[in-house]
């Protein structure tokens, strides 16, 4: 046995060899004899320093640093700077804090337990370090991973046991932990939003002349333009005519470009006419001259943010804040997928398609009344206010958030806004019913950027992005029905003639290979920053078409010129109805026509038409699609089976506001080679193809976009394998199961 205390004073060579034998906080002697209360209380302060040190780089600095990057989390939550206080003191000290309770207990009950549990404590915050450092330089080996955090783990356990000098300094980084939470408190962007705007003085001279009737800015996001568009250039009216109507009754921008390719900076661009850095906020604070202080409280304020505030207090009421319930748990989340290799976050809610509240993104809730705008939402408390932001972030929500946003607009003159997260992915809703398809593994893994993606010599690599367009133009569906019943609407209260209506977007999105979420490559700018710009003047009764280049920083001074508004603001974009010239160079310097080249692309890969479904009609059997099944012949049984992932919800289907699997999947199995391309007939009509997307155990995981053949009630549902003779086309049915 070592002993202790001794007259030489030299340090021991381990932390304990008994129960009875404490050393303190960082590896010194005690100050009492060994098993006294002091001498306990210094190991265990010296316990609680190791793991708070090490809880500090496992988790407090990814995770505070990753949170204070993006104050675009805070602002979409609305959270109060007390809550991001209280956030970030729970990051750095409570996990540490539950180890150390969870590991100081078992020692009280049973003392010999002390240093070993210790020990546990210490090897999984390590193994949690190596595991958040495995994903960072993206080692997705799941064994490998693994057994490095074990064996750092146990490395680190028995080092702090053994050594003094690695006890002594990993108490000392317990001071990193704190250096960590005062960063983000005072030194990050995010910090920040713990200070109040000041905006008082800086709106400069401005005259609004008397308004004759509403104004109304509407945002989408991440719609782009060349979805819209046919190889000619005019709007597929099959698919879209709303859009259509639109564009005959204003001056559709058919050449605008975002100025940036996300929200958080394209939305203050729009609302403020100066372009957005990236090293700016979405606040009031950076961007203090816009659409709304433009009219100050003259005019009544209806407004919809849900990425940014923009608005001031006295101009716009507050929407409540969001819970800190709910504000932990996105943290969880966001930290989840910042730490977990991909093959652990399979069964993760994506965050990708939305700013919070991502478990409820996507969620198959009905969508109902909106329960959240800035000037209508009643003072709901606990659970219910919780229960109305969680249902306002999903897709339905948002499409009812519009809808209630739209109501809100009479004859009078008001201030209008509203910006949507639609038809921004995953994408869950289709045009012949508001409720959502079920979520599926297809358009969520391509977003995350995981493996699962065939690879580009794979024969289902074009095949899964064709669905994904096929997915992105049902959403938009969905967009243009809200157009059309805005129009209605404008028209029915009388507010059309003498509205200004701005309908446009913050961004695009890339749908080609290999792109879909890709934002920073130059060979997609086209499909990325093009957008709808749709500008009706007051009085303008007959729409025209301008292609000359127009952008997102224009769209304030345009208001500001069509309404007759004198201001001393200086604007980096330009009125597009003056004849002035673009004042910067856009970000997309090419004519029109790089969109109807997007646009004629896009219809390349879907030859049978322009209707919903022809984006059914692709791959190797694209020409039987809308075909009956009695019109073919129907040969011996295949050898292959087939599972359709959504049997159950096919067997009693309600189109109208119901789930409905227009994303047809399934496992095919009896098979070891990849299984051909399959059609699905829909109640005896063929719907569509499957293709192979994936291996998974025993089967191949399939999936394909259906046409809207479904009925009411049970469906019945049949793969058919196909061949193609000399004679007639066979269709050979698989079995089930």
């Amino acid at each position: 046995m070592v002993v202790h205390g001794d007259t030489t004073g030299e340090l021991p060579t381990n932390r304990r060899s008994d129960v009875d034998d404490d050393t303190g906080v960082i590896g010194e002697p005690a100050t009492g004899p060994p098993g006294t209360a002091v001498s306990r209380a210094r190991t265990w302060l010296g316990d609680a320093a190791v793991l708070v040190g090490l809880s500090g780089l496992a988790i407090t600095q990814p995770l505070l640093e990753l949170l204070g990057d993006n104050p675009t989390f805070f602002v979409a939550g609305r959270y109060e700077p007390g809550q991001i206080v209280a956030l970030a003191v729970t990051v750095a000290f409570v996990p540490p804090l539950l180890v150390f309770l969870a590991t100081a207990v078992p020692g009280l009950i049973v003392r010999r337990l002390a240093s070993p549990v210790h020990a546990l404590g210490v090897a999984a915050l390590t193994a949690l370090f190596v595991v958040m450092v495995c994903r960072t330089q993206r080692v997705d080996g799941v064994v490998y991973v693994v057994t490095l955090a074990v064996m750092c783990g146990a490395a680190v356990a028995v080092a702090e046991w053994r050594s003094t000098l690695a006890r002594r300094f990993l108490t000392y980084l317990a001071a990193g932990n704190v250096a960590f939470l005062l960063m983000f408190l005072f030194a990050s962007p995010s910090a920040d939003l713990l200070r109040e705007p000041v905006v008082m003085g800086q709106q400069g001279e401005r005259v609004v002349p008397p308004l004759d009737g509403p104004v109304v800015l509407m945002i989408f996001d991440e719609l782009p333009v060349t979805t819209l568009m046919r190889p000619d250039g005019t709007i597929n009216a099959t698919r879209y005519p709303n859009f259509a109507r639109l564009a005959e009754r204003s001056t559709w921008f058919r050449n605008a470009a975002a100025e940036a390719p996300v929200t958080y900076m394209s939305t203050p661009t729009i609302l403020s006419g100066v372009r957005a850095s990236g090293g700016q906020k979405p606040t009031l604070d950076e961007h203090p001259r816009t659409y709304f202080t433009l009219f100050g409280d003259r005019y009544p304020v209806n407004s919809y943010e849900k990425a940014s505030a923009l608005c001031p207090e006295d101009v716009c009421e507050p929407p409540p804040s969001g819970s800190f319930a709910g504000l932990i748990d996105d943290t969880v989340l966001v930290y989840q997928h910042r730490v977990l290799p991909p093959a652990w976050r399979g069964g993760l809610p994506a965050v990708e398609g939305g700013w919070g509240d991502f478990r409820s993104l996507g969620e198959l809730t009905d969508g109902g009344d909106a329960p959240a705008t800035s000037t209508s939402l009643p003072e709901e408390q606990g659970s219910e206010r919780d229960a109305a932001m969680e249902e306002e972030n999903s897709q339905p929500g948002q499409v009812a958030v519009l809808r209630r946003q739209v109501s809100l607009i009479s004859a009078e003159p008001s201030v209008n806004f509203v910006h949507v997260m639609l038809p921004h992915h995953p994408y869950l809703l289709t045009p012949w019913g508001e409720r959502t398809i079920p979520r599926t593994w297809l358009p969520d893994e391509m977003s995350r950027g995981t493996t699962a993606l065939p690879p580009a010599d794979d024969p289902g690599y074009e095949f899964t992005f064709q669905q994904v367009y096929a997915l992105q133009s049902m959403q938009i569906g969905v967009i243009d029905q809200l157009v059309g019943e805005t129009i209605d609407h404008l028209d029915a209260t009388g507010a059309w003639d003498d509205a200004l209506l701005v309908v446009t977007s913050d961004h695009g999105i890339d749908t080609t290979p290999p792109g879909f979420t890709r934002r920073g490559d130059a060979t997609n700018t086209d499909e990325l920053y093009r957008i709808p710009l749709f500008i009706k003047a007051p009085g303008q009764s007959t729409g025209r078409i301008d292609d000359a280049p127009a952008s997102t920083v224009d769209v304030l001074p345009s208001i500001v010129d069509l309404l007759d508004v004198d201001a001393d603001w200086r604007f980096e974009g330009h009125s597009l109805f003056d004849g002035s010239q673009p004042l910067i160079e856009r970000r997309v310097t090419s004519d029109v026509d790089a969109a109807v080249a997007v646009a004629a692309a896009h219809a390349e890969r879907y030859p049978r038409g322009e209707g919903w479904a022809d984006l059914a009609a692709v791959g190797e059997a694209e020409d039987l699609v809308g075909d009956r099944v009695g019109d073919h012949v129907v040969g011996v049984p295949s050898e292959r089976s087939w599972i359709a992932d959504q049997e159950d919800l096919l067997a009693d289907l309600s189109v109208s506001d119901g789930r409905v699997p227009y994303l047809m999947r399934g496992t095919v199995t009896g098979s070891e080679d990849r299984p051909p391309q399959l059609v699905i007939s829909l109640n005896g009509r063929i719907a569509g193809a499957v293709g192979a997307y994936r291996r998974d155990d025993d089967g191949w995981l399939m999936s394909g976009v259906m046409a809207p053949y479904f009925v009411d009630g049970p469906n019945d549902v049949v793969a058919y394998e196909v061949e193609r003779p000399a004679g007639p086309v066979t269709l050979r049915p698989l079995g089930e199961g």
